[in-house]
């Protein structure tokens, strides 16, 4: 029984969900289909594309899995915790209910949150170079004309994703982008992972968004100047299949003051992310809107619904730690909210 992984060159998603299968030793395959993107029409949809798995998945996005017996399926998060059900042993969902919430709660800050500083510099300043990289990538040998035709295509498509985030200031992107590498960084000068002598889906989550900074120009130069630590943690976490199954630890010693800083460093831009998507959001947030903005502020109130299910003792656990990283209010349903929660299921 083994799955497959279609991939993209530059996706931090299918580089988190690989490096799950590996380390959960569950056998797959690997393939970034090429030939089937010329940069403009969505992924699997271009008429002038040979056929490639994506055009029979219908998915439109990457990573997608086939499973054994023959679906597929998209999203990473909602795959690696299918895998859970699926498969036993190795395990990277911590024990601890109150903890396994803050894994989670990591992962969906990575997830959202840290792509932003990346997509910014590599659509504003690294734009030509990630442009030609990924049309290669897609396509494998292309001459000259074919290739700058195909990644004009792409920047043209990426530009116009851009939105709000060219108007934000160079220098306040940088600094996000520095104070999480500090973080990080102070995290790995303690211990490699998180919550035990093992990885969790927070570790995942992180790593995903750490191979493409580690790759593209400005924001590789900036990771290898000032978090050795992290790049090198990069390149550890992409193959843990070898990596012994360790022990978790006890619940009160993972609440450190590095993972207090590790979750301050995102949780402010993510918190104010989601405000905006919510304030321009219009309408329920029903099962039929599962893509973009709406489906964003699904995966929130989700998060707080798994927080305000915690045992009394859970809780206890957490809320100081919560309050001192400023995260405990925002976590809070506000009024109205409770009822809009619904499945987040792997489709």
């Amino acid at each position: 029984m083994s799955y497959a992984i279609y991939a993209g060159p530059a996706s931090p998603y299918s580089h988190k969900v690989r490096a799950v299968f590996r380390y959960r030793r569950i056998p797959h395959t690997w393939l970034v289909p090429m030939g089937g993107f010329s940069g403009s029409a969505a992924l699997g949809s271009d008429s002038d594309s040979v056929e490639t798995p994506l055009h029979k998945a219908r998915k439109g996005v990457v990573p997608v899995v086939e499973y054994p017996d023959g679906s597929y399926k998209a999203d990473s998060t909602p795959i690696i915790l299918d895998l859970e059900a699926r498969h036993e042993g190795r395990s990277i969902v911590p024990p601890n209910a109150a903890i396994a919430f803050l894994a989670q709660f990591i992962e969906e800050m990575a997830d959202e949150y840290l792509p932003i500083p990346m997509f910014y510099f590599r659509w504003l300043e690294d734009d030509r170079w990630c442009g030609r990289r990924q049309m290669t990538g897609w396509n494998g040998p292309l001459d000259d004309e074919t290739l700058e035709r195909y990644a004009t295509n792409f920047l043209e498509r990426q530009h116009g994703q851009l939105g709000p985030l060219r108007a934000l200031p160079r220098d306040v992107v940088l600094e996000i982008y520095e104070n999480f590498l500090d973080a990080l960084e102070r995290v790995l000068s303690e211990r490699f992972f998180l919550f035990g002598d093992r990885p969790s889906l927070a570790e995942f989550g992180i790593y995903g968004q750490m191979t493409q900074y580690a790759i593209d120009p400005m924001v590789s130069s900036i990771l290898r100047e000032r978090a050795v630590r992290a790049f090198q943690w990069t390149f550890f976490i992409d193959d843990l299949s070898g990596y012994p199954e360790g022990e978790w630890f006890a619940p009160e010693d993972c609440l450190t003051e590095s993972m207090e800083g590790l979750i301050r460093s995102l949780a402010p831009w993510y918190f104010a992310l989601l405000d905006r998507i919510r304030t321009n959001l219009s309408g329920p947030l029903d099962a039929t809107r599962l893509n973009g903005a709406a489906y964003r502020v699904r995966c929130l109130l989700s998060l707080k619904q798994q927080l305000a299910a915690l045992s009394d003792a859970d809780r206890a656990l957490v809320k100081p730690f919560l309050e001192r990283a400023d995260c405990w209010e925002p976590l809070q349903f506000r009024e109205g909210e409770a009822e809009q929660v619904t499945p987040i299921v792997v489709g």
